[in-house]
């Protein structure tokens, strides 16, 4: 067998050949992939390989994310918050953060990524921060001492159990 001069520099000659296409490469242009050694054309990934979700199933992840946001924080907010159970409201942040991972990464069609990650993430901090504001709203009407107090409910331990619950989130869903 003659060796052949590589599809891409002909100044160098070569026995190797794409196991897809079997046009002629160097070592320089050569790409191991499972299936042999093939040209960068061929060894690239096909589109229809890529997973990406539809737009239909973002909206579903979306809407899951804030429903299950809005119901596990205002279950928080107004019934179990009160309780005097200081260690454990970080359980239940881990719990919340569990939720509403779990109804992002099931309405997402059981996608993981990095995207239903963070708004797995978006819809837990949803959780902390909604409910406060409505009820800060509904008690002082629209105004910015009604956005501070929201937001500074429950000073630090409030913070810490929204951070373990987002971790949690992100976690179930990276």
């Amino acid at each position: 067998m003659q060796p052949d001069r590589c599809a891409n520099h002909p100044d160098r000659e070569t026995m190797v050949r794409c196991s897809n296409c079997g046009k002629p490469i160097c070592p320089d242009c050569m790409v191991y992939s499972a299936v042999g050694i093939k040209c960068r054309e061929c060894a690239k990934m096909p589109r229809s390989a890529l997973i990406t979700m539809r737009p239909e199933r973002w909206a579903r992840a979306i809407a899951a994310a804030l429903g299950a946001g809005t119901a596990v924080g205002f279950a928080y907010y107004f019934f179990l918050s009160g309780m005097g159970f200081f260690f454990f409201i970080f359980f239940l942040g881990a719990g919340i953060g569990y939720l509403v991972g779990e109804a992002v990464f099931r309405a997402s069609g059981y996608y993981h990524g990095p995207q239903t990650a963070l708004l797995a993430v978006a819809g837990t901090v949803w959780a902390f921060v909604f409910p406060p504001l409505v009820a800060a709203l509904a008690s002082f009407g629209v105004s910015w001492d009604a956005v501070v107090f929201s937001v500074s409910r429950g000073a630090v331990a409030n913070w810490v159990v929204m951070a373990i619950a987002g971790y949690v989130a992100y976690q179930r869903n990276r």
